[in-house]
């Protein structure tokens, strides 16, 4: 039973807020170019295309071989990278500073409020199949 009364107590307890003073949460913006995003930029294009198509392949999606690939804009805290695969998938990977990654199809971008994926004139299209 005492037991009982002092888990009682300390759960009150832990619910308290301070005498009601207002918490304030601070944020952090995270902008700049990162290391990480540093090297990817000084890559070739093979070995650029090499880690990026790892990374669309590791979140499920399916790229045979990158085409064309690049650094599109600043997203937020983000980099936007778009990759071009040789069968027929484009994407767009939103690359953290931190380096963690998120793959999305240039197809679904205004469905969700992202910017078109844009690729360089030069950049090789997928060939038809």
């Amino acid at each position: 039973m005492r037991m009982m009364m002092i888990l009682v107590a300390a759960t009150a307890l832990a619910g308290c807020d301070k005498g009601g003073e207002e918490r304030k949460t601070q944020s952090i913006r995270v902008t700049g170019t990162s290391d990480f995003e540093a090297r990817l930029k000084s890559l070739s294009d093979l070995d650029r295309g090499l880690g990026l198509r790892r990374a669309i392949m590791d979140s499920g999606a399916r790229c045979k071989s990158v085409d064309a690939s690049g650094y599109q804009q600043a997203y937020g805290n983000l980099s936007m990278w778009t990759v071009r695969c040789s069968d027929r998938g484009e994407f767009a990977l939103f690359i953290a500073p931190n380096a963690d990654v998120q793959v999305r199809r240039c197809a679904d971008a205004a469905q969700l409020n992202l910017p078109a994926c844009r690729f360089e004139a030069g950049a090789a299209a997928a060939p038809a199949r």
